[in-house]
């Protein structure tokens, strides 16, 4: 074992040299998608893959839209070629063909390494049965039950925010760390039947640092699923401390942190299931979370799910719910605060619909304006504005309008090879001027309360007219309980407050999830009142 670890950084390096020049032969010896229209590498290595992950990237992915089409051609790695797609044929095909396109192997297996066997790093028969096994936990009825203890985290906030007020005049707040705590608490009693709050973790801070960094490593980790298929686990971790990567050693760090506080809650969830009913309504969840409800499913005959996919779930559950909830309530309200008619109009819909205490689960799908501004902000402001598929043998993409070659020739049909990386444009598609007209880059809840321009379209997302939360096989299991928590949350702070601009200039930066910075920093400030009624 000792000479195993000795050897073990030579034959990495050299296992990743023979990579690259393999990867490089490959790509001189496919077609090169050369009619497809697109722009030119920023550098022969990396060609526009830095242009496309940078947190600076929203005029590079604006003007992908508005010069090339709805089918663009990439350069990647080592003269390698992509696709950025948002024809609606096109991403029907490649969500709905599991056999023809797939998650890239070096997203599935980075996130295997960080989370463990779960929905986002398995694929076939595995995936599908993980799935079966998790979509009761998310069904409406279920969600009903937990609508109570989102309220419950949300008044907890609420009460919060008024400790940084001053008494009836406008107060700056910068409400993102705020945002953040809330939706770690609603994936945390709701998700996990867990307060972070109440255990003061460091969970949240954990879990934007492994956003950064496993962003940072997009292009070493194409190298993992050949690392997975030839090292043991333990070699692998041993392998970390000599390769000369910060982000790897930070990545590490921060997965036994999330892997820690997964085992320690999965402990004490299966301790109260066993010791009854009167132990379980003293948790938090009361044996409602979703966590508790996996483990009763998995202890069933039906279940099938090991303790190690258990806990994949879990981190996973934890790792996506967080950022992408707390990212989505801030764009909300930065739109709520600059226009004050619709928010008035919002606050009365809550106020007359909450007359007698909480909205419940009907209530919250059924309200017109409040359902408008949480499609609306979902739809200009994906969390994620791509998510990439890699074609498993050579197919052929459908295109639902006709687009104009390099050769000036019309192009009906593109031909994608294998191996070839599809980026699935999710905010290019959500404000395709085609489908939601010259108005579609704008944020106008009201275009919810009537018929869409083109009913006709059929965008092939989980969630009608979107592709926020993807579609297909592999569409986004907790779509639901995102936009409950998204609804539960604006109608306690609706009703407790009024927003208006601050004067900072928020810049906001891609990443694994959107981010508002003020000078660098993270920060989202937003001038608030308390009302009367709070």
């Amino acid at each position: 074992m000792l000479e195993q670890l000795r050897s073990a950084p030579v034959m990495a390096f050299a296992m990743t040299g023979i990579w690259l020049l393999a990867r490089y032969l490959y790509q001189r010896t496919v077609p090169s998608l050369r009619n497809v229209r697109g722009p030119p590498p920023e550098s022969f290595f990396l060609g526009n893959i830095p242009q496309l992950i940078s947190e600076d990237g929203h005029t590079f992915h604006t003007e992908l839209t508005q010069n090339y089409g709805k089918v663009v051609k990439l350069h990647a790695l080592l003269g390698g070629k992509h696709l950025y797609v948002f024809d609606h044929a096109a991403m029907e095909a490649i969500l709905f063909q599991v056999d023809a396109f797939n998650m890239p192997d070096s997203f599935v297996a980075a996130n295997h390494v960080m989370f463990g066997p779960c929905l986002v790093s398995t694929t076939g028969a595995h995936h599908r049965r993980s799935r079966k096994l998790m979509n009761p936990v998310f069904s409406p009825s279920r969600l009903r039950e937990l609508v109570p203890i989102l309220y419950g985290v949300a008044h907890q906030s609420s009460s919060n925010l008024v400790k940084h007020l001053s008494p009836e005049t406008p107060s700056e707040v910068d409400i993102l760390p705020i945002l953040g705590s809330t939706a770690l608490e609603f994936i945390g009693q709701a998700g996990l039947g867990h307060s972070f709050a109440e255990s003061n973790s460091d969970a949240l801070h954990a879990m934007k640092q492994l956003l950064f960094a496993a962003k940072r490593m997009i292009i070493p980790m194409q190298i993992l699923p050949l690392l997975l298929r030839t090292m043991s686990p333990g070699l692998r971790r041993k392998l970390i401390d000599y390769v000369p990567l910060p982000d790897l050693h930070l990545a590490r760090d921060l997965v036994d942190i999330l892997d820690g506080t997964t085992k320690t809650i999965l402990a004490k969830k299966k301790e109260g299931l066993r010791l009854g009913d009167s132990v379980i309504r003293e948790q938090i969840g009361q044996g409602k979370d979703i966590t508790s409800l996996l483990i009763k499913a998995c202890d069933s005959e039906d279940g099938r799910m090991t303790e190690e996919e258990l806990l994949g779930q879990m981190s996973v559950i934890l790792f996506a719910g967080v950022d992408t909830t707390s990212t989505t309530a801030a764009r909300c309200l930065q739109e709520l605060s600059k226009n004050h008619v619709i928010q008035g109009r919002l606050r009365t819909e809550i106020a007359n619909a909450s007359i007698h205490g909480n909205l419940d689960y009907e209530t919250l799908c059924d309200l017109p304006l409040l359902d408008a501004i949480a499609r609306e902000t979902l739809r200009m402001y994906p969390a994620a504005i791509t998510s990439s598929r890699e074609a498993l043998k050579d197919s052929v993409l459908p295109l639902s309008t006709p687009m104009m070659g390099i050769d000036g020739t019309p192009i009906a049909e593109v031909f994608v090879p294998r191996g070839t990386v599809v980026h699935i444009g999710i905010r290019a598609a959500n404000q395709d001027l085609t489908v939601w007209g010259d108005d579609a880059t704008e944020w106008k809840p009201e275009r919810w309360l009537k018929p869409p321009p083109d009913e006709d379209v059929q965008i092939p997302g989980v969630r009608p007219k979107l592709m926020t939360f993807i579609g297909g096989p592999r569409g986004c299991i907790g779509y639901k309980f995102a936009e409950i928590s998204l609804k539960v949350l604006l109608a306690v702070l609706i009703q407790d407050f009024e927003f208006s601009p601050s004067q900072a200039e928020i810049i906001w930066k891609l990443g694994q999830a959107e981010a508002p910075t003020v000078d660098g920093k993270q920060a989202m400030p937003i001038m608030m009142t308390a009302r009367a009624s709070s």
